[in-house]
């Protein structure tokens, strides 16, 4: 590493079997306006030519460091990236997505003005073939999280921050073994420690959206991984055991929620859409709600709730 070249952020990147995207992401990372950045590559057991192409990119630019995975699995694979970090300032990035240009300045930026937080901004979906709906959805409510800066408020609902679209201070970033989704849960205890969040209101990162994406494949990243995560970390960092636990709806969401609650011996009192009065029944509740209906009726249960003196993000969270 040159003298000149001061290594403010450390991107750690995992790489498996990124072949077919990974010049197009490597060279994103090259032309971004801030210069001050490491990249740190981890190749996790890659059949393909991924790291000959990281060997070639690193051997011409001293800001790119090629490691081998001395575990198994992207968990391991970003504990080895940020053992080795230099940097002040951690980011990640995905293998076969694409940073636009000006994505570490805007992050940069946004750190200098407000130390200490998480820094995410705006994402978008491309593709070869059409981005399905539900994946234009969760662009967008991403996106409306970065807008109304009310990211705390949904933590239980989806992954507020996404995966390969923040900038932290080296001290709050840690990988924990075993743990998935390694990206969901390092954001709920960024959650738990109530680190401010700063957001970008511009597109900072690109999902590149294919059929071989881990987040499609692995049983890590399949909804039931995902609700035994969330409802663990509701547990343990908002649940009150001197009020009473309540969960909204009848349909699969409400039933996983129930089926995790029952397996803990955790007492719950099961409300549908149809009896909401019931809310108004029970002292100081906490709420868990197992559906997420159209905006006019989420609007009407926002309301009501709030008639009963229950607040989101307080009283009562969307999964």
């Amino acid at each position: 590493m040159s003298d000149s070249i001061l290594p403010i952020i450390s991107i750690l990147m995992p790489v498996k079997n990124a072949g077919p995207w990974l010049e197009e992401c490597l060279q994103s990372i090259q032309k971004q306006s801030f210069v001050n950045w490491e990249l740190i590559a981890v190749n996790d057991g890659s059949k393909d030519n991924s790291i000959e192409i990281l060997m070639d990119f690193s051997s011409r630019d001293v800001r790119i460091q090629v490691l081998e995975n001395p575990g198994s699995g992207i968990v391991d694979a970003l504990s080895q990236a940020l053992s080795k970090s230099t940097g002040t300032f951690i980011s990640r990035m995905d293998a076969d997505d694409v940073m636009p240009a000006e994505k570490l300045q805007l992050f940069y930026d946004a750190i200098q003005k407000q130390p200490g937080a998480i820094v995410t901004g705006k994402v978008k979906y491309f593709a070869k073939a059409e981005v399905s709906k539900g994946y234009l959805e969760y662009e967008h409510w991403l996106n409306e999280r970065c807008e109304a800066k009310d990211h705390w408020l949904w933590i239980y609902r989806e992954c507020v921050i996404a995966s390969a679209n923040w900038l932290a201070p080296k001290e709050a970033v840690t990988f924990d073994k075993d743990m998935y989704p390694e990206d969901y849960h390092l954001i709920l205890k960024w959650y738990a420690e109530q680190r401010q969040v700063a957001s970008v209101c511009e597109v900072t990162h690109l999902w590149r959206e294919h059929p071989k994406r881990t987040s499609r494949n692995s049983k890590h990243y399949q909804q039931d991984a995902f609700f035994e995560l969330k409802l663990q970390h509701f547990l343990e960092t908002d649940r009150d055991e001197n009020r009473s636990l309540m969960v909204m709806g009848k349909n699969q969401k409400a039933k996983l929620i129930q089926r995790f609650l029952k397996k803990r011996n955790i007492e719950y009192i099961a409300v549908d859409l149809e009896h909401l009065y019931r809310f108004a029944e029970v002292e100081n509740p906490q709420i868990l709600s197992g559906v997420f209906p159209d905006s006019l009726v989420r609007d009407g249960i926002v309301d009501l709730l709030a008639g009963f003196g229950l607040e989101m993000g307080r009283d009562w969270w969307w999964l």
